[in-house]
């Protein structure tokens, strides 16, 4: 289904505004690079028969790593040609109608005759209608219409991600923090004071670690929602039938 480009009342710049909207996906890779790594953090706390199972885990999450990449990859990539669609001079031709100059008369002599002064004249009113604002909505509109179901559900696969990450990282925290607990309680004793505060230090630090890497978690869902909410505002917006154009404000 073609969607008529003035046919709609969405703003260009609202549309650049979604799409330099990316810093949810920058988050993601980061908090997705640190998924992949969560087993050489754990490995020192990890007993053999943890060890041998977060082995397998860590296969699993490297070997899935390239393909959940490139998910967030085709969001990125999408986000910035949508941009580059709605910028202001998209669909600018005037300098290829200029680089083209006057018209032309048939030089039958030389080869050039009324056929092919008429497929000149054919072929530049083509591309000042490719130009201007009506062509720049239509496919702006076609874009945000056809590719809202599929970005929703690329958004919602980040997000389940995102969950599963936070919830790797719970049990990653529970092993460390659990296993510092049972350190400082058998260090508690003047022999083994110094181990015992290094071990009370470093189970402060990984508690503050955890506690931001869990924030993270919850501030990347946010954006991510924000995210999809926007485009399919735009989308609607795109679909709704009135007379008014988009303006670029």
């Amino acid at each position: 289904m073609l969607l008529s480009g003035c046919a709609t009342h969405t703003p260009l710049a609202q549309v650049r505004a979604l799409a330099a909207g990316d810093a949810a996906l920058t988050t993601f890779n980061e908090l997705s690079q640190r998924h992949v790594d969560s087993y050489q953090r754990a490995r020192p706390y990890l007993s053999p028969a943890e060890d041998a199972r977060e082995r397998l885990l860590d296969a699993q999450r490297r070997a899935a790593q390239a393909d959940v990449a490139r998910l967030a990859q085709a969001v990125r990539l999408y986000l910035q040609a949508l941009g580059r669609l709605a910028h202001a001079d998209a669909y600018d031709v005037q300098p290829e109608l200029a680089g083209a100059g006057a018209a032309i008369r048939a030089w039958p002599g030389s080869g050039i005759d009324d056929r092919h002064v008429s497929a000149y004249t054919l072929l530049l009113q083509q591309l000042s209608r490719l130009g201007g604002t009506a062509s720049q909505q239509a496919r702006l509109a076609q874009v945000l219409h056809d590719g809202d179901a599929p970005l929703q559900a690329l958004l919602a696969a980040l997000d389940s991600l995102l969950v599963l990450y936070d919830k790797s990282g719970d049990n990653e925290r529970d092993v460390v923090l659990g296993l510092l607990d049972v350190e400082i309680a058998y260090a508690d004793t003047p022999q083994q004071r110094l181990l015992a505060v290094l071990a009370k230090s470093m189970q402060q630090s990984k508690s503050e670690e955890y506690r931001q890497a869990g924030l993270r978690h919850t501030v990347a869902r946010r954006q991510l929602a924000a995210l999809a909410r926007e485009h399919a505002r735009l989308a609607m917006m795109a679909t709704t039938a009135t007379e008014t154009t988009w303006m670029d404000r």
